[in-house]
């Protein structure tokens, strides 16, 4: 068994698994070209075979960790991903076949600055919801004011709500607003004002928003990677505040140059205060 988890820790194999992932990425773009019928085969059997291979790296990992196996999210998605990919080819499982692809996604979980991201992502999630329900407040009323303002006249762009909706979404997106904007423009010529307003405070300002959430939970996800590292290696962990641990480190630089350049024989220093 400690054999088995040297080879499951070991860098190296670790590395063979990411080659392999993407060689089996290499494989699935193949597959969908137009092929002659040995060539398609042949590239079933390397399919297969990197399938066989996460099969054999899943199973070592729960003879290792077992039960432990479960807790990481990570192992309990390559342990998804790996069994769609075993589903029947024939019947009505035949269609997550197509979905084999998501094999791909494995790169997220080996290669842990991609992890680190993907964490990133969910950490933003609650911020980003929040944000978001702000978003669509302004949306419905937004499409509603548009939907009253110019319905009648502009008919192609704010004839209903579904379609003011998807209007104020490529509005927001600045693309092409400029053609829907002349032609409203050409029946409201003081329409500039709603879209003007609408622009600011979607684009510019709720999308910076969320994407400074969305930033700060990357950050507070590479700290935390960067603690994890550290208490691996033994390093204590502190809870201050990277000012605070800076001003620790100068008072720590000063009194070390006190000490170099006082120093005199039968004279002791007084260490800083705090310390």
């Amino acid at each position: 068994m400690q054999f088995i988890e040297k080879i499951v820790d070991n860098k190296t194999f670790q590395w063979f698994i990411i080659g392999v992932i993407l060689v089996n990425a290499a494989i699935l773009g193949l597959m969908t070209m137009e092929l002659t019928p040995e060539t398609h085969h042949l590239l079933e059997v390397l399919d297969n075979t990197c399938l066989v291979i996460f099969c054999i790296e899943i199973a070592m990992k729960l003879l290792v960790r077992r039960l432990d196996f479960f807790k990481d999210g990570w192992n309990v998605f390559d342990l998804i991903v790996v069994g769609i990919a075993l589903a029947p080819a024939t019947g009505e499982l035949s269609v997550l076949r197509a979905l084999r692809v998501l094999r791909l996604m494995r790169l997220a979980s080996a290669i842990p600055s991609m992890r680190r991201v993907i964490n990133g992502m969910f950490a933003a999630i609650p911020g980003g919801a929040s944000v978001a329900a702000v978003l669509f407040v302004m949306y419905y009323v937004a499409a509603i004011m548009g939907t009253n303002f110019f319905g009648k006249t502009v008919p192609a762009h704010f004839g209903d709500l579904g379609t003011t909706f998807f209007t104020l979404f490529k509005m927001m997106t600045l693309e092409g607003w400029p053609d829907i904007a002349s032609d409203v423009l050409e029946h409201h010529p003081r329409a500039w004002i709603f879209f003007v307003i609408f622009i600011v405070f979607t684009t510019f300002t709720t999308l910076n928003l969320l994407f400074g959430i969305i930033v700060d939970a990357m950050e507070q996800a590479k700290e935390a990677d960067a603690r994890s590292k550290m208490a691996e290696s033994g390093v204590e962990i502190t809870e201050e505040s990277n000012e605070m641990r800076l001003a620790i480190i100068e008072g720590d630089v000063k009194y070390i140059r006190a000490m170099l350049t006082e120093m005199a024989p039968g004279k002791a220093l007084q260490p800083p205060a705090g310390e």
